[in-house]
């Protein structure tokens, strides 16, 4: 039996690091903001299957999740990866433009006064549990 067969399974599936996946890269490439209510989409169809072959597993993946909006918390979550990870794996794809982070339209909304009312409203009734 060799050292490290007890902590695998067949059913562990293949056991790669997470740095692996990132070919060691920590931050998304470019200018590419992506936080966790980041709304991503693949703008178009699903590209043919000589340019998917290109793609990494994980890439391939992401793509199908991003046939319909998401957010990054979600595609995250699906993923089952850790969330550093598939920031720089989403990112890879907004710089080969095949997946579009959608501008948010609550940011550009002004708050007004009622807003910061229900934000008091809602931090006294947190502070008196």
């Amino acid at each position: 039996m060799r050292r490290y067969d007890r902590w695998i399974d067949g059913e562990a599936g293949p056991v790669v690091r997470p740095y692996a996946l990132t070919g060691g890269r920590t931050d998304p490439a470019g200018n590419t903001v992506l936080d966790l209510i980041a709304v991503i989409v693949a703008p178009g169809p699903t590209p043919e299957p000589a340019e998917l072959a290109k793609l990494s597993p994980e890439h391939r993946k992401l793509l199908r999740l991003c046939q319909t909006p998401a957010t990054v918390a979600d595609v995250a979550a699906d993923m089952a990866l850790p969330l550093g990870v598939v920031r720089v794996l989403l990112a890879d794809l907004v710089q080969q433009d095949k997946i579009v982070v959608l501008p948010r339209r609550a940011a550009a909304r002004p708050r007004t006064s009622t807003d910061l009312d229900v934000l008091r409203e809602v931090l006294d009734g947190l502070r008196a549990l």
